[in-house]
This record gives structure tokens, C-alpha cells and sequence, in this order.
């Protein structure tokens, strides 16, 4: 028994045949509309990158990264790099063995078939691994040679999946591919020597598909790069817009390609012509500004408006210091009496969900107009005007996230649950709320709002006595 029958089958990854030829024509046409930087965290045995390479992309332009020992050896041969950076030790080779690549991959595989060799058919793998060593280590390392030839030229880093997204969302020209594992510590459980064999692993979070996919796309559904992310979910439960679907993958689960700009991506799959993302020139909409000190009444009229996205810039920019160029699916003006009072943006995140991306409003002196936005969105009335029927049946909620330095956020307290709350190294925290959807018109909304307005002002006056 070879280790691998061709060099083909390092490339193999999760990816059925059927999702890897709807990827081949969306990373071609991706090379032609002015995706110049391919990028594949997680990548694993490089399948999406050995893609890429065969369908338009140099190997110069392709970045990967990835925090297993198979994936790293296996990257430092492709690009030359020595392994003695990886520090690799295992049990019955020595060091200077193991700066072998090929024979690194073979100690690896040893190792963790001699886990199992109480089942006779990994008893007699074992050895098979065993008895015709010397193969088997000339096989691993005539496939890397075949390998090297032809993706000569990328760059590999062992890295954590999110401090690589970091680096990359904020480019316009990138194409990320991300594939991570399909089920909680699948990676961990698949490599595990039981520690007879250790290397220099890089720091990084356990990916847990029930959050991580959430997390994904948290990050990258406002970014500039074009993100395309393959998971295995239940029914109605994919993370991010769905581009591709094929049921019965494995169990009740199905396969999804989801991206964070659902329509681009399914028209670079698809051969159909793209627009794609552009400055443009922001402006505000034809209406005046609520003045600091206009008093909201209940015979106020309320109103939602669709706005362009250089709209909603506009006003973002006006009213924040630390303005991120970004927007999100759906673009929302909320008018006051006529005038515009704050802008938010939403998408479709989840089957069940809708995603608040932003939150803006004019300063006032009196009310806190952030707090009616969010009220604003939760409400069927709203959500029905994004949703089509099938999607009406299905969202029931609303949710948000947000960064900042305190452990609670004040302007959506009392209107919507804090469901997740993580620790942040460069922010203090991040905070993720969400909300049941609500029946009732903008204008009793804004009757609410108002009641709970008061009520705090009286309150807070109390409490400055």
C-alpha cells in the first residue's frame, strides 16, 4: 500500500467533485475580473491553491496558511523552506531524520496509525508502513518533488486562519477560499500521534463550525476581498449568502459554498459579467438633517428609505471620526418628520437571521436615536421588504456584534439579548446581540421608543439628585 497512489490525491481535501468544478469556473473568471491575490487559510492539502494554480493564477500570486504539521511540512517543501524552523521530534527518528520532509510525513502517518493498531485492518497497515519503509518514504518524496514543480513560487506560513483574514479582508484584489474543518477539532482528531510526535505549532482557536462560520462572516461580510467559504450544515442553517448547495453530503447534513457577496460570486461561477466593488463618489440624499435639539413628539412621522451605499458613506463619515469605507447588502435611511436622523445597513446572514452591520445616527441632544434604528429593524414589517416568501417563513430574528472596551453595550440594552460575549486583544470585547422579530408599524415603534426615552430621562434625572 503506497501513501499516496499519485500526487493528485494530496490535493483531494473535503471537496466533492461536483463542489471543486463549480469552484474551477468561479476562480478562472475571479483571475480574469481583477483578482490578482488568491488566498486559502486552512488550506490544508492546498486543494484550493493546486485549483487556482490550473486555472489562472501564478504561483506568486497564491498566499496559504495553515495550523496542522502535515499541512506545514508540506508547505515549507513546496516553497524550499528548511524544517528546522518547525523544531519536529518524534518517537523512533531522530532530528536530523525528520528535517527530511518526506520522511516527516511518513513519521506522522506512523504514528498515527500506531493508535489504532489494535484493529486488524490498521494492524496491517502499520505493517505494511513498516515493512516497506524505504518505499514508501521514496514514494512521499518523489509526489513533493511533483507537487514543488508546479506551485513553486507561494507563500506558506504556519497561522492562525483569523490573524491571516486580518491581513488580507481589507484588499479589494484578494480572493479568499476558506475550507475550514467540517466538525469541532476534526483536524486535531484526524493528526493525533498521542504525543509521540511534537513541533513548533503556532498559537490559534479550536474552530467550532456551530460559532466559527458565524464568526467568518462576521469579519469578512463588510470586507473589500471577495470571500467564498465551504461548510457542511443542516437544512436552512448555511452561514453567509449560499451559492451552491448538493444534499446529503454526510448524515442530515449538505454541502454549501456560502460568500460574502453572494451575487458576485455565483456571477464569477457562472461566466455571467461583474460589476465589481468601486469608490464611489459619497453624497447625501435629498433631505435635510435633523436638527440636535428637534423634538420628537408621537405625531412625529417615521419612515424607512432605501439608499445607495456612497448615501449611507456619507453620513457615516460625517457622524464618526473613525470611518471604515464599508457597506452593508441593504442600505437604510431612517426619516424623522422628513429628515434624515441615522442610517444602518443589514444582510442576510443565516437562514433564521438577519445582521445588523451598522448602526449611525445624527447627534441630538435629548434622545439617543441609535436605540430606535435597532427597534426599527427588528420589526416584520421591515425584515418582510428584504426577505422573499420561502425567507419570510424562516428569519425570526435579528443580530448584531460589535467591538468595544466594556463588557456591555449600553444603546441596545433592554431591546435586544446579549447572547455572546468574547474577549478581544486589541478592543476589550466582543459583543454579539440579537433579537426576536416583532409586529408592530414604524409608528407605534416610535411610540415605544418614546415611552422608554422618557422613562430613562427620568430615571437618569433621578439618580443626578
Amino acid at each position: 500500500m503506497a501513501f499516496f497512489r499519485d500526487p493528485g490525491e494530496m490535493f483531494l481535501g473535503c471537496l466533492g467533485t461536483v463542489e471543486q468544478r463549480y469552484l474551477v469556473n468561479l476562480i478562472k473568471n475571479a483571475a480574469k475580473n481583477g483578482y490578482t491575490r488568491f488566498v486559502e487559510p486552512c488550506a490544508g492539502t492546498f486543494a484550493m491553491s493546486n485549483l487556482a494554480i490550473q486555472n489562472g493564477y501564478k504561483p506568486e500570486q497564491i498566499e496559504t496558511s495553515d495550523v496542522s504539521m502535515m499541512s506545514s511540512v508540506m508547505g515549507y517543501a513546496i516553497t524550499g523552506k528548511p524544517l528546522d524552523e518547525l523544531e519536529i521530534h518524534a518517537q523512533g527518528f531522530s532530528d536530523e531524520e525528520l528535517l527530511d520532509p518526506a520522511v516527516a510525513l511518513y513519521a506522522q502517518m506512523y504514528l498515527r496509525t500506531s493508535k489504532t493498531a489494535g484493529n486488524e485492518y490498521f494492524f496491517n497497515l502499520l505493517k505494511d508502513l513498516r515493512d516497506r519503509r524505504e518505499e514508501h518514504i521514496e514514494h512521499i518524496r518523489q509526489s513533493l518533488e511533483n507537487i514543488k514543480k508546479e506551485m513553486y513560487g507561494m507563500t506558506y506560513r504556519p497561522l492562525d486562519m483569523w490573524d491571516h483574514l486580518d491581513e488580507v479582508l481589507d484588499d479589494p484584489h484578494t480572493l479568499v477560499i476558506a475550507n475550514p474543518p467540517t466538525y469541532f477539532s476534526g483536524y486535531e482528531k484526524f493528526y493525533d500521534t498521542q504525543g509521540k510526535m511534537t513541533w513548533k505549532e503556532p498559537e490559534y482557536k479550536l474552530f467550532d463550525p456551530e460559532t466559527g462560520h458565524i464568526e467568518l462572516f462576521d469579519r469578512c461580510m463588510n470586507a473589500n476581498a471577495l470571500v467564498v467559504c465551504y461548510q457542511e450544515k443542516r437544512t436552512g442553517e448555511a452561514v453567509g449568502e449560499p451559492i451552491f448547495a448538493r444534499a446529503g453530503t454526510r448524515a442530515d447534513l449538505n454541502s454549501y459554498i456560502t460568500s460574502n457577496r453572494g451575487e458576485e460570486a455565483a456571477a464569477l461561477a457562472e461566466g455571467r459579467k461583474i460589476k465589481r466593488p468601486s469608490e464611489s463618489k459619497l453624497a447625501p440624499i435629498a433631505c435635510s438633517m435633523l436638527p440636535r435639539d428637534y423634538e420628537i413628539t408621537e405625531k412625529s412621522k417615521v419612515q424607512i428609505i432605501s439608499i445607495k451605499a456612497a448615501e449611507a458613506q456619507y453620513y457615516r463619515q460625517l457622524w464618526t471620526h473613525n470611518f471604515v469605507g464599508s457597506s452593508a447588502t441593504f442600505n437604510r435611511a431612517v426619516l424623522i418628520d422628513g429628515m434624515v436622523s441615522g442610517v444602518f445597513g443589514i444582510s442576510k446572514m443565516q437562514a433564521t437571521s438577519l445582521f445588523i452591520w451598522y448602526v449611525m445616527k445624527v447627534p441630538h441632544t435629548t434622545y439617543r436615536l441609535g436605540r430606535l434604528l435597532y427597534m426599527l429593524a427588528q420589526n416584520h414589517c421591515f425584515t418582510e421588504t428584504l426577505l422573499d416568501d420561502l425567507e419570510r417563513e424562516k428569519v425570526t430574528k435579528v443580530r448584531t456584534a460589535m467591538l468595544t472596551k466594556y463588557p456591555e453595550n449600553k444603546e441596545v440594552r433592554g431591546i435586544m439579548k446579549l447572547v455572546n460575549r468574547q474577549k478581544d486583544k486589541n478592543n476589550g470585547f466582543k459583543l454579539t446581540y440579537e433579537a426576536e422579530l416583532t409586529d408592530r408599524t414604524e409608528q407605534e415603534t416610535l411610540e415605544e421608543w418614546l415611552r422608554r426615552e422618557r422613562q430613562w430621562q427620568k430615571s437618569r434625572k433621578q439618580n443626578m439628585k
